[in-house]
């Protein structure tokens, strides 16, 4: 049964990533034909990888046609009727179809849930977690108050307009994550590759006398970052070894 939910995984992705032309992404919103030719890719998909056992699987792949065919059809509707971030309806919308084909998968392998229950260690993905929140939230807001005495300047502030917005809290959550990433993999040496590479990005700004302000925020806001990334990836690793 394994097989199959990865044979379903992927006739997602080519479908999605693959076998979608961008002008079908620009036109489905408006001409429903291409929703249907959408769907009829998944569907072509779905026949060519289960063609050997189309009597075991059929109902699998009806199920999953129709509940693509109402996902994208609801994110259409979102999309015309209010003004909605595309990344977060991106992210809802991949994850509604990754659910629909773990549905699928654990409805046929009811014990495969308990067996996967038996294997996760609950304090370890706790701890995990506790990791995300940190970095993906928490540090932002502990940076953003250390900077906010500087926030009045107007010298500072004209700099940050030239930037794109959030820009920097974006570029921010990635690289602790890679961090976090890097010291879990014992990859440590990848957080001075990571390190070297944001310093070669930013040498315009680093050697530009004119920006002494913008060149102190952006290096303060770095080792900042970086010690508070670092911090809570190597306090993950150790706590990981306790549990």
């Amino acid at each position: 049964m394994l097989t199959n939910l990865l044979k379903m995984f992927i006739a997602h992705l080519i479908g999605d990533f693959v076998l979608q032309p961008k002008s079908w992404v620009q036109k489905r919103n408006t001409q429903i034909q291409y929703l249907f030719y959408h769907v009829g890719v998944h569907g072509a998909l779905l026949l060519l990888f289960f063609i050997n056992d189309l009597a075991n699987n059929w109902q699998n792949i009806v199920f999953l046609l129709a509940s693509h065919l109402a996902i994208d059809s609801i994110k259409i509707g979102v999309e015309n009727r209010w003004k909605v971030n595309p990344i977060r309806l991106f992210i809802i919308d991949q994850l509604l179809h990754i659910a629909s084909i773990v549905a699928i998968y654990f409805y046929w392998t009811p014990n495969a849930w308990t067996e996967l229950m038996e294997l996760v260690n609950w304090n370890k993905l706790l701890l995990l977690l506790i990791a995300i929140i940190l970095i993906v939230f928490a540090i932002p807001i502990v940076i953003r108050v250390f900077f906010s005495k500087w926030q009045k300047e107007a010298d500072f502030n004209s700099k940050r307009s030239e930037t794109l917005f959030d820009a920097g809290t974006v570029i921010g959550v990635m690289e602790r994550l890679m961090i976090l990433g890097f010291v879990m993999l014992g990859l440590n040496e990848g957080i001075g590759f990571l390190l070297a590479a944001k310093s070669i990005f930013r040498f315009g700004d680093l050697t530009n006398a004119r920006d002494t302000k913008f060149t102190e925020y952006v290096m303060i806001g770095t080792l900042l970052s970086f010690g508070l990334g670092m911090l809570v990836a190597f306090g993950l690793k150790y706590c990981l070894t306790l549990v």
